[in-house]
């Protein structure tokens, strides 16, 4: 029997690279147009190596920030939004 190999791409297209990290093509040109996805050119296409799409995705937040010690275990979300209704006193 013959072992069956998986070969991994070395590098991406801009759609291939959201394809692949289920990211949409927007926040990935984003990250190029920041130059924190950086890539290669080849004529007009553009690439992304495998292992500069990996060491972005590395460098992302792994959990939001803990909050600051003095705000441990209260809420620290938006205050809720109250509508106040004014009912017409004649009824109509």
């Amino acid at each position: 029997m013959r072992e069956t190999q998986t070969l991994r791409p070395l590098s991406y297209s801009i759609s291939g690279a959201a394809l692949s990290t289920s990211f949409s093509v927007s926040t990935i040109d984003s990250a190029i147009r920041a130059g924190i996805l950086p890539v290669r050119r080849h004529g007009n296409r553009v690439v992304i190596l495998a292992r500069d799409l990996e060491r972005w995705l590395e460098s992302l937040p792994t959990d939001r920030p803990s909050a600051p010690p003095q705000l441990e275990g209260k809420r620290t979300g938006r205050p809720k939004r109250f509508v106040l209704s004014l009912n017409n006193p004649n009824g109509d």
